[in-house]
């Protein structure tokens, strides 16, 4: 095991120079502080765990708005605090945020981009405005050169928004996703199980699924709360950032932040299709009406198809639900 402290009591004082000198497979146990630094985390089977999530802070303030040399902006991918392209990558018990602030000011800023496949997060916290959380591949070329080709086994495209089908999967158990417009988004399988979203005062969308319509899964969403400090309905299930997205709700709480409408469509053509869905969930906006009316209110035999192991096993049979170890 590497240690990480800040006062010198520890292997290294700075979280990526851990990283750069670990071994896969490697548990990287980080002390409580504050830690302002750019993670790139490029090597496969990596476990990042910090001693007490509120108090094992990464930040850093990358923004959409950030300039090249030339006086061109950087844009969304470039913005992340924490870079994972690795494979089999954990993180568990810290905060990764980004402070750079509002996006009406500072465009996306983006505090974790999971480009990596089998990666799991638990009882962490994420947090940011728009676009905090990024589920998707590397995005060639720019973002691969950017961060100094350390693409690790992460899937690569050329273009995010109509990339092919993807085969990488995320999991997240008992974490916190805090941000406003499109602040859980990309392409990924993704599993969130117990974990809390909240919208921010802007609101928006609590997702922006970017699923290929030849996949049969994207982002679903079970036995999670959704609360905000929005007005009341101002803050959506989410929006289709591509023709076909997938996102459900199973199970999950609802409370007054959240729009009567449910999901709503991004513009005429990616539109709120059936793939967008809800299965039992409660609160007092779980079953106020009217929803979109493309969305799906799905029956107890469409939800009982959509299980751990139907959206993240694979080819491999991955299992992260099970346990830290079973799950590998």
């Amino acid at each position: 095991m590497i240690t990480v402290s800040k006062d010198g009591h520890g292997d290294f004082t700075r979280i990526q120079d851990a990283v750069d000198a670990a071994a896969a497979p490697e548990r990287i146990l980080i002390r409580p502080g504050e830690y302002r630094e750019r993670i790139i985390v490029d090597r496969d089977g990596l476990t990042l765990a910090g001693e007490d999530r509120d108090a094992t802070v990464i930040v850093w303030n990358g923004c959409a708005k950030d300039l090249y040399p030339d006086g061109t902006e950087k844009g969304t991918f470039l913005s992340a605090t924490v870079f994972i392209t690795g494979r089999d990558v954990t993180l568990e018990n810290l905060t990764v945020e980004n402070d750079a602030g509002d996006g009406r000011a500072v465009g996306q800023a983006v505090a974790v981009y999971a480009a990596g496949d089998r990666g799991v997060f638990r009882n962490c916290s994420l947090k940011a405005h728009q676009d905090t959380l990024f589920c998707g591949p590397v995005r060639l070329p720019n973002t691969a050169e950017a961060i100094g080709g350390r693409t690790g086994n992460a899937e690569k495209c050329f273009r995010v928004e109509d990339g092919p089908e993807t085969h990488s999967r995320l999991y997240f158990e008992d974490c916190l996703i805090r941000g406003d417009v499109d602040f859980i988004f990309g392409p990924y399988r993704c599993w969130f199980e117990n974990c809390g979203l909240f919208m921010n005062e802007r609101g928006g969308w609590y997702t922006a699924a970017n699923t290929n319509a030849a996949q049969e899964h994207g982002m679903v969403f079970h036995r999670c709360r959704l609360t905000g400090e929005c007005e009341p309905g101002t803050g959506y299930l989410g929006r289709p950032w591509r023709k076909g997205a997938r996102t459900v709700f199973l199970e999950c709480e609802m409370d007054e932040h959240v729009a009567p409408e449910g999901f709503q469509d991004w513009d005429a053509e990616r539109v709120v299709t059936a793939r967008c869905g809800e299965w039992r969930t409660k609160g007092v906006r779980a079953n106020q009406e009217p929803r979109h009316p493309a969305q799906k209110r799905m029956t107890d035999e469409e939800a009982g198809r959509i299980t751990t192991e139907t959206v993240l096993g694979g080819a491999d049979g991955w299992r992260p639900d099970l346990g830290p170890t079973r799950g590998k």
